[in-house]
């Protein structure tokens, strides 16, 4: 076999016997790697020497004569060039030569890759989450017919609260818009087994036709009765997959086994399939034992759902509702005066704030996937225009437009593929790590999987972007004049046309980048009021813990009474406890609702009031630091034999006596035989009231304070409470279980947690939008930043011989720095104000994640634009750092 040729000392002196200008060394081996790729193509479809002759053919025909010598110093002026191709020279050498010319890039092939990867990552990750949980149809029977029923009161600032057990048996009438409806409500459980420690389980007790009305089955037993009674006495529950597998060792012959809940032994009908707990976490359905219309309309505290009639929409349903409403309003004025019920689709209301939030997320990350191929095509314009003289050169050389085209191609795929395998592992791990690290239970978000058809559209349209891009400027800059191409300096209508589109995508990147940074303020201001607003308490330094007390071993309010001053007495006596009570509903968490009449005062719709009832210990209000505005708390000498006192808040006391003194006052409540409250009133009323405290913020943050009215449980005992005690935190866990263990080894201690805990856990939600948000924001601005940057760039490369005939006439240095300065601070001030109207635009979705922040927020705004502009001032240092560099000898060379 024939020894290869020496490719590189060919070039040269073939250039020599032409006339043309001294090679730089680059160039040389670049035609000699491209005279062998030439030479290995041939060599594959013939032998040795026809492989020899076509190399040297296709360097004959090289017109190596027009190009001109090099006569500038640097990278960016010293063009790659490619040897003339005949025909198809094969793939393998145009994935070489590709490779080649990124590995001379390596910068911008690194940015290129990572911002594709990035974009398309990103994008298919989020799109699978949305896909999954608002897209995705729930696991129910004609999903779209559910909907939940909830009741609203805008005079009393209630926008979603729970029914009224006798105006749902009402809603449930109207035929005309469902076919059936259910209802539950949500009783404090723990379930009991010889030989096991006793544990708190979520539970329902929901009428019997709810699971015929989800359209789902049990997976073993009958479950409770289709088409039976709406209620029965019969104890009976059903119970998860979960809970059946984790307690009951997944045992088949579970059913018709009894299930010792709190007072009464339940026999199980049923176990549901895996996944299902309706209505959010639920592991034990019990039958619901009472009769619905043997209530009080006053008293809201039951869910629903609802089955629409086929074709009947939700809007239908919510105006055959609101006729129910009003009539119940007129003819039960004193209970359903302003009270209206609502239906939502179920996913909706499932959803909750995740809807919004989701939504404002989904329009980020399209914003960064957009970015991301704005970013591409600026980086492969401004590529495309510093290499207008490396394509008229190799024009020059012998190669077709063709085959320019197609090494454009090659090119723009190779990063296509790099870019679109980063996009997919980032997908992946994305995913992956955002469902482990999840510090909140998002509904249905553990279901989800990357998504492959959406993977396939989002990499579709980044390589797409990488493409088109690759290929215009090949497409414009083929049809160049080589002899205008090659002069030093000149300035094409090609880069002015390459510079035009550049100011627009890059002032695009910005408005972009500024909308989603707009976004992100905005909820740090909100989240920062949500974590400062006022609870009316000092959290700081006290801890938490629920128990409850069963009727099999208290079977007296008396008893439960005492059971509780002895385990509070003990838990004081430990060592570090500084203060202790109980409380039926902590901060944030809403009391019962339920109306209460002002003794002397007439009984008229005017008059009707709601408060909430929650009952406390003495040294419960002490204990989480609320403040007395007026009287005194409860004391242990408020007992059940002594006169029945309240203390209300100061909503309450100016509401209900407005421009009075609260104290003294006495009321008449329908808590009595109302509920878990009911039968646990010994006195009969009327309540006098002997306190009044600042507010204490018993419902969601963002919700209005409302009137509440605190019962001791001396005089209203309840068997669930939540115990509190400050001290050493670390100290307190073992404090309260020492002292529930004194007092009943058998009795479960949950959900142990610190008050400032329980707090954050509320703001949860917006929390985890702020920071991916945030982290969505960063990424935008900073490929905005590099659009900047690379523009400003091209535009120094462009203009480096008008910048050194300026530096020769004597312009300063600083002078054209700052020319450079703020031509990049002009692109990003347009794409500022053009990002804050887009903002503007959005209010009506920003608005539904925001709590006490408006879109107008000067703060918000300021630090947009000063992040933004901050930014693009330092994108523009270095180019505006080589404009101040320019020799000005480069201006006086000819061209």
């Amino acid at each position: 076999m024939e020894s290869r040729p020496d490719w590189k000392a060919l070039v040269a002196a073939h250039a020599r016997q032409t006339g043309a200008p001294a090679l730089a060394q680059h160039a040389i081996d670049e035609l000699a790697a491209h005279l062998e790729d030439i030479y290995l193509e041939a060599r594959r479809a013939g032998t040795d020497g026809d492989a020899r002759r076509a190399a040297e053919a296709a360097l004959a025909e090289a017109p190596l004569a027009i190009v001109p010598a090099s006569r500038t110093r640097g990278p960016e002026a010293r063009p790659h060039v490619s040897p003339p191709g005949r025909g198809w020279v094969g793939l393998g050498g145009d994935l070489r030569f590709a490779w080649r010319q990124l590995r001379h890039a390596p910068s911008f092939a690194a940015l290129a890759i990572a911002t594709l990867g990035l974009g398309a990552g990103a994008a298919t990750a989020i799109f699978s989450v949305v896909d999954t949980v608002l897209l995705k149809p729930l696991p129910y029977r004609q999903p779209e017919q559910l909907v939940a029923i909830w009741e609203t009161n805008a005079e009393k600032a209630l926008p979603r609260e729970r029914l009224s057990p006798v105006n749902f048996m009402d809603y449930r009438a109207a035929r005309a818009a469902f076919t059936d409806a259910a209802a539950w409500w949500r009783p404090e459980t723990s379930l009991y087994q010889p030989g096991s420690e006793p544990v708190r389980v979520s539970t329902i007790e929901t009428s019997a036709n709810l699971f015929q009305v989800l359209g789902v089955s049990p997976q073993l037993g009958p479950g409770f009765p289709a088409n039976g009674p709406f209620f029965s006495r019969e104890q009976t529950a059903v119970i998860s997959d979960r809970l059946w597998r984790q307690r009951y060792d997944a045992d088949p012959g579970i059913v018709g086994r009894l299930l010792e809940v709190n007072d009464g032994k339940y026999a199980i009908a049923g176990v549901m399939p895996a996944g299902f707990h309706f209505p959010d976490d639920v592991d034990v359905w019990l039958r619901l034992q009472w009769d619905l219309t043997r209530h009080s309309r006053g008293a809201h505290f039951m869910e629903a759902v609802g089955r629409l009639q086929p074709g009947v929409t939700p809007e239908q349903a919510s105006r055959e509702l609101a006729a129910v409403s009003q009539r119940l309003g007129a003819a039960f004025a004193a209970t359903n005066h302003g009270w209206i019920a609502r239906p939502i689709p179920l996913l909706d209301d499932m959803l909750g704030y995740y809807r919004p939030a989701l939504f404002v997320l989904l329009g980020a990350v399209a914003v960064l996937l957009v970015t991301s191929c704005l970013n591409i095509a600026s980086l492969l314009l401004a590529r495309a225009t510093a290499r207008a003289r490396e394509i008229a050169v190799r024009a020059a050389l012998g190669a077709s437009r063709a085959r320019l085209l197609r090494q454009m191609l090659v090119e723009s795929l190779l990063l296509s593929c790099a870019g679109t395998a980063a996009g997919a592992f980032g997908a992946l791990a994305l995913l992956k790590l955002a469902i482990a690290a999840m510090p909140v239970d998002v509904p249905r978000l553990a279901e989800t999987t990357v998504n492959v058809r959406l993977l396939g559209e989002t990499l579709a349209i980044v390589v797409g972007t990488a493409l088109l891009f690759g290929l215009l400027p090949a497409l414009v800059l083929s049809r160049t004049q080589a002899s205008e191409a090659l002069k030093d300096g000149s300035r094409t209508a090609t880069g002015v046309r390459g510079r035009r589109w550049n100011r627009a995508l890059v002032v695009t990147e910005v408005a972009l980048a500024c909308a989603v940074l707009m976004a992100s303020a905005l909820l740090v201001r909100s989240v920062s009021r949500m974590l400062n607003a006022s609870t009316g308490v000092t959290a700081t330094g006290v801890v938490s813990g629920t128990v409850q007390l069963a009727s099999t071993g208290y079977p007296t309010w008396p008893k439960v009474d005492q059971s509780y001053e002895t385990l509070l007495a003990t838990l004081r006596a430990q060592p570090g406890v500084a203060a202790a009570g109980a409380t039926s509903a902590l901060p944030l968490d809403p009391g019962w609702r339920l109306p209460f009449q002002v003794e002397g005062r007439a009984t008229q719709a005017a008059d009707y009031l709601v408060a909430q009832h929650i009952c406390i210990t003495s040294g419960y209000l002490e204990t989480v630091g609320a403040t007395m505005a007026a009287g005194r708390t409860f004391t242990p000498d408020d007992r059940a034999d002594t006169e029945p006192v309240i203390v209300v808040n100061q909503s309450f006391a100016r509401r209900v006596f407005p421009g009075e003194d609260a104290i003294n006052h006495r009321i008449f409540s329908t808590a009595v035989n109302i509920g878990p409250l009911g039968h646990n009133v010994v006195g009969r009323g009327p309540f006098r009231i002997v306190g009044v405290i600042a507010d204490i913020q018993q419902a969601p943050l963002g919700q209005a304070g409302e009137a509440v009215i605190y019962h001791t449980t001396r005089q209203f005992p309840y068997r669930p409470m939540t115990l509190v005690a400050r001290g050493e935190t670390a100290g307190m866990a073992m404090a309260m279980r020492t002292a529930v263990r004194t007092l009943d080894p058998s009795l479960p201690l949950s959900s142990l947690q610190t008050l400032d805990e329980r707090l954050l856990a509320r703001t949860a939600a917006p929390r985890l939008l702020m920071f991916v948000l945030i982290a969505f924001a960063v990424i935008t601005a900073t490929l905005a930043a590099v659009g900047v940057y690379g523009l400003l760039a091209c535009i120094v490369n462009d203009r480096r011989r008008e910048l050194a005939i300026r530096l020769a006439l004597g312009a300063q240095p600083g002078a054209l720095a700052r020319l450079v300065t703020l031509q990049g601070l002009a692109l990003a001030a347009a794409g500022v104000s053009v990002g804050l109207v887009v903002a503007q635009l959005s209010r009506g979705l920003l608005e539904a994640v925001l709590f006490q922040t408006q879109t107008t927020d000067v703060v918000a705004i300021g630090v947009t634009a000063g992040i933004l502009l901050a930014a693009a001032t330092l994108a523009c240092l270095a180019p505006a750092r080589r404009a101040a560099r320019v020799a000005p000898v480069e201006g006086l060379r000819s061209e």
